[in-house]
C-alpha cells in the first residue's frame, strides 16, 4: 500500500496487503461490499475460517486507506460504506491493533545540536536540549518534561535504586514516559514532601507513578519537605521509619533532580520557595542564592549556601548525591536559567536537560553576556 499521512504522522500497510475493488457483477462479493480479485484467493485452498479473517482484513485494510491515505473523514467513509461512525472508528482502531496500519515518528537528532555541544562545552556537562520555545515558564517547562521522557526512557537502568525529587519538571517528565519492564528497579524519593494543593511537590506521588510506568517497586519517604526547626528534621532523619527508605539513598545508581528558581520568581506553578514566608524569601535572597537542586540552595557560582532553610529539609546528603554514578537535572523557563548556571558549576550533575530559550540565555550568561532570568518571568508581589 502506498505510504501516506494523517495528521502530521506516517502511516504505512502491512506488507503484502491487498487491494481491495469495488464491488462490481464479475467478482464474488461479501457482505462488505467488496470485490474479492479471483485471482489471489483459490477457495478451495482455504479453510472458511480463514476466508473470514481474510475478508475481514481486507476490510480493516480498505477503511484504513480511506482514512489515512485519501484523507476522507470517519463521516465521509460511513457516508460511503453504510457503517455507522463509530463502526468506522472501531474499526480504524483493530486496524492499528492487527497492524494493518503502523505509525512511524521520525526519531529525535542522534547527534547533540550546536547549542547542547556548546553550552556542554562551557559547562563541562553532557546537555540534552528538549524541543519548544516557549517562553511562559510554567509551558517550557512541562514542554521540556514531556519532551525529555523518551530520551530518559532509554537510559534507566535495568536494576538497582533509582533517585527522583519533586518539580514541575520532573512530575511532568514522569507522566510523559512510556511504559517499560524495570521489575528490578526500586525508586525512592529524594526529598520529602506532603503536599495536597501542588501535586508536583508531592515526591511520595511521583515516586509512586514512576515505579508504576517502570513495573517496579517504590518506597515512600513518610516526612514532610520542610519542618519547623532543625531539631525535628534531624529526629525525623534517625527515625526507622525514614530511614527504611533513605538507606537506598547510598545505593542509588540514577537520580533525577528538578530544580527551583530564585524566591523572587512567581512562575505560575507552585514551587518549594513558596514554603517561606516573606522573611524566609528575603533572607535566602540575601545569602545569593539563586535556586535549589534537590533541596539544597546553590549561588551562581556553584557554591552551596548554608541556610536554616536546608537544615529543615528532609532531602539527600549533597555528598551522598555526588556519589551518585549518574545525576540527570532538569529544568526549563526563564525563572531557571541562573539555576541551571548554578547547578552545573557544583558538578553534582552529569546530564543536564533544559530547552533551547533556557540554553542559549545561560550560554549568554556563562560567556559574559547579559542573564536572561528576569525577561518573562514576572517577579513575585510581597503580600500586603
Amino acid at each position: 500500500m502506498d505510504a501516506g499521512s494523517r495528521d502530521g504522522e506516517a502511516v504505512s500497510a502491512a506488507p503484502g496487503a491487498r487491494r481491495a475493488g469495488v464491488a462490481g457483477p464479475t467478482g464474488p462479493t461479501g457482505p462488505t461490499g467488496l470485490a474479492i480479485e479471483p485471482s489471489a484467493i483459490e477457495p478451495s485452498a482455504i479453510e472458511p475460517s480463514t476466508e473470514a479473517a481474510a475478508s475481514q482484513r481486507e476490510m480493516l485494510r480498505l477503511v484504513a486507506e480511506l482514512y489515512y491515505v485519501r484523507e476522507l473523514g470517519q463521516p465521509e467513509i460511513a457516508s460511503l460504506t453504510g457503517f455507522s461512525v463509530s463502526k468506522v472508528s472501531r474499526l480504524l482502531a483493530a486496524a492499528r491493533t492487527a497492524g494493518v496500519v503502523r505509525i512511524s515518528v521520525e526519531g529525535a537528532p542522534p547527534e547533540p545540536t550546536p547549542l547542547a555541544r556548546a553550552r556542554g562545552e562551557a559547562l563541562g556537562l553532557e546537555v540534552w536540549i528538549t524541543a519548544g520555545h516557549e517562553t511562559a515558564p510554567a509551558l517550557a517547562a512541562r514542554l521540556c518534561g514531556v519532551a525529555a521522557a523518551p530520551r530518559l526512557a532509554e537510559v534507566l537502568p535495568d536494576d538497582g535504586a533509582i533517585g527522583l525529587t519533586g518539580g514541575y519538571t520532573v512530575e511532568s517528565l514522569v507522566s510523559a514516559l512510556p511504559l517499560l519492564a524495570r521489575p528490578r528497579v526500586t525508586v525512592v524519593p529524594l526529598v520529602g514532601g506532603w503536599d495536597s494543593s501542588n501535586p508536583h511537590l508531592n515526591s511520595n506521588e511521583i515516586a509512586r507513578h514512576l515505579a508504576e510506568r517502570l513495573g517496579a517497586t517504590v518506597r515512600l519517604l513518610h516526612a514532610p519537605g520542610l519542618l519547623d526547626n532543625e531539631a525535628t528534621t534531624a529526629a525525623l532523619l534517625s527515625d526507622s521509619a525514614v530511614t527504611a527508605t533513605t538507606r537506598y539513598w547510598s545505593e542509588l545508581r540514577f537520580a533525577l533532580v528538578g530544580m527551583s528558581g530564585a524566591p523572587r520568581f512567581n512562575p505560575g506553578y507552585g514551587t518549594v520557595m513558596d514554603r517561606l514566608d516573606e522573611a524566609g524569601r528575603a533572607r535566602i535572597e540575601s545569602t545569593g542564592a539563586v535556586g535549589d537542586v534537590a533541596g539544597h540552595l546553590v549561588r551562581l557560582d556553584g557554591s552551596l549556601v548554608a541556610d536554616e532553610w536546608e537544615r529543615r529539609t528532609i532531602s539527600i546528603p549533597i555528598e551522598t548525591l555526588r556519589a551518585v554514578p549518574r545525576v540527570v537535572g532538569i529544568a526549563a523557563g526563564s525563572n531557571k536559567v541562573d539555576t541551571i548556571v548554578a547547578g552545573a558549576r557544583t558538578r553534582l550533575l552529569h546530564v543536564l536537560i533544559t530547552d533551547e530559550p533556557t540554553a542559549a540565555a545561560a550560554l549568554a550568561l556563562v560567556t559574559g553576556g547579559p542573564s536572561a532570568a528576569s525577561p518573562g518571568s514576572p517577579a513575585r508581589t510581597p503580600a500586603g
